[in-house]
């Protein structure tokens, strides 16, 4: 009986595991929020509905509410050091020099329909919005109007350098610019209802594009991976119907997004296969920044902001993007069969673990495919986990 209650008490602490990997904050706003930003492993911010701001000192154990002075929706925020930041709405561009701890609205802007800042250095930074484009090179003390940018809405930007940058907007249109601004080429043309609300680069090259939409009372995803600047893309995500919302990546190969479902999903292998990992909400998220490959921030609707310090850890079994890991039959009787779908450079380590999150069974695994002899295993739920160069992946199974 006591046995029974022990291994009764594991499982409700391995079930509990999973939607832990990412622990809710507690920030004490319901804002939705759209915007989270850290300058270092413990100060970081956050901004949202009604011109609401939340500043950390510790790395999320403690988000503290900051005066902003407007009570318009802030849609983005971008710090160039601990004490200068900036933040703006559709009407209002903020400036700070004391951490966020006070913020004065910057008089040169009115009325521009602000959805983004983005800055690359201490001085340079970029002002997105309604048929315009801010430029600063003074680290905010003047904004400079770019001429010859006329996009009516902007959802997403990105600079890789002064000269060249990047917006993404309504009906997925995706521009570039080659002079800092003043000339603009279209990559992608407006093709469906929908916008394109994140884009990341991680050199001057490689960079990705994310975003949703709907046709005919569905969610479509828009994902692209770049490694030409742009002129040629691919979708290694593919249609999972979900609406992306922000991509960020931690170093050229670790990269997440999320979404409004609730969803985020993880790379570890430059973008080219994913996983969905368990956020334990359902909420819609709106903004992921990671200050290194396994700590990392969301922030979402209802004043959600969620912290992992393990990547993220857990893949949600079934729901596995683009795996590199097939097996079957799922529920299995006596063999399961395991399929790559590469050719592995070495061996993978394939590990089954039980609901109790004990290792039950490992084997190497040389080839594209292998089976494993289940017989003497009990019924019941398990884990099966490769370790594999594109890093960890796992999927549950039945045994029958």
């Amino acid at each position: 009986m006591k046995r029974l209650l022990f291994t009764a008490i594991g499982i409700i602490l391995l079930l509990n595991a999973y939607p832990q990997d990412w622990m809710q904050q507690q920030t004490n706003t319901n804002a939705d929020l759209s915007s989270v930003f850290f300058i270092n492993p413990d100060l970081g911010w956050a901004v949202g509905s009604e011109g609401t701001i939340l500043k950390t000192t510790d790395g999320g154990e403690i988000w503290t509410l900051k005066s902003s002075g407007v009570t318009n929706d802030l849609n983005s925020v971008c710090f160039t050091d601990p004490l200068t930041g900036f933040a703006v709405s559709f009407r209002e561009l903020l400036k700070t020099t004391d951490g966020g701890e006070n913020w004065v609205i910057q008089d040169t802007v009115i009325n521009a329909g602000l959805s983004s800042v983005f800055f690359i250095g201490p001085d340079t930074g970029f002002v997105a919005g309604t048929g315009r484009i801010l430029k600063t090179t003074d680290n905010g003390k003047t904004w400079i109007k770019q001429a010859g940018f006329g996009c009516s809405g902007v959802d997403s930007f990105w600079a890789t350098d002064a000269q060249t940058l990047y917006m993404g907007g309504s009906d997925f249109l995706t521009m570039k610019s080659m002079d800092g601004g003043v000339n603009w080429d279209v990559l992608i043309p407006n093709i469906s209802y929908g916008s394109m609300e994140s884009i990341f680069f991680t050199d001057h090259n490689t960079g990705y594009f994310a975003g949703g939409g709907w046709a005919q009372g569905f969610t479509n995803t828009y994902f692209a991976k770049t490694v030409d600047g742009g002129a040629t893309r691919t979708n290694p995500l593919g249609n999972i119907g979900k609406w992306l919302t922000s991509v960020f990546f931690a170093d050229s190969n670790h990269g997440y997004i999320a979404a409004l479902d609730g969803s985020i999903l993880k790379t570890t292998d430059a973008g080219n296969h994913w996983i969905n990992l368990n956020s334990g909400v359902s909420s819609a998220l709106t903004s992921i920044y990671f200050t290194d490959t396994t700590t990392g921030y969301v922030a979402g609707r209802s004043g959600i902001i969620l912290k992992t310090t393990n990547g993220g850890l857990n893949a949600s079994g079934p729901d596995v993007m683009n795996k590199s890991i097939k097996i079957y039959p799922n529920p299995v009787t006596d063999f399961l069969m395991v399929e790559l779908s590469y050719l592995p450079q070495g061996k993978s380590n394939i590990q089954i673990y039980n609901i109790s999150g004990q290792l039950i069974l490992q084997q190497d695994m040389l080839n594209r495919k292998s089976d494993f002899d289940l017989r003497k295993l009990h019924r019941g739920i398990y884990f099966l986990k490769i370790i594999q160069a594109q890093g960890p992946e796992v999927v549950k199974f039945e045994k029958m």
